[in-house]
This record gives C-alpha cells, structure tokens and sequence, in this order.
C-alpha cells in the first residue's frame, strides 16, 4: 500500500500544476484507459484466469487483494474528476 500511496501522491502534484478542469479531464482519460486495458486483459484471458481460479485454489486470496488494490485506484481517480 505504501507505493500506492507514493503513486497517489506523484499524481497529486502532477494535478496541483494543472487547472481543476483540465485536471479533470486527465483524471477521468486515466480511468477510462486503466478500464480499457483491464476490460482487454480480461476479455483475451478468461479461459486461463478461470483454470487458474479452479486449479489453484490458492490464487483467490490473491485475486481478492488485487481486486482490492483496483477499487481503490478507481475510488482515488473517481474522487479526482471534478469536471
């Protein structure tokens, strides 16, 4: 968590050069390409995430923390479109 919140707080210097509506429409263009690319990864993987899933038991524990690490990316950069 700790270089999530480094990252958060590279961004929010990065937003602090900007004006809010420009800072906005980066922060909603970030969300939108983090979404893509996981929409892609997913859609290309599915019949091997699921055999991992179902063979390795072991990897839902994992799976929870990334989903996890994912929603509270999403939740920062949603809290940062202020358009």
């Amino acid at each position: 968590m700790e270089v999530i919140n480094t990252i958060f707080s590279y961004y929010d210097k990065l937003l602090s050069t900007m004006s809010p509506t420009y800072a906005g429409f980066l922060s909603l263009f970030v969300l939108l390409a983090l979404a893509y690319s996981i929409y892609n990864f997913i859609k290309g993987n599915i019949i091997w995430i699921v055999a991992i899933i179902i063979f390795i038991p072991a990897t839902i524990p994992a799976l929870k923390t990334l989903l996890k690490i994912l929603l509270i990316i999403f939740e920062f950069l949603i809290i940062k479109i202020k358009i």
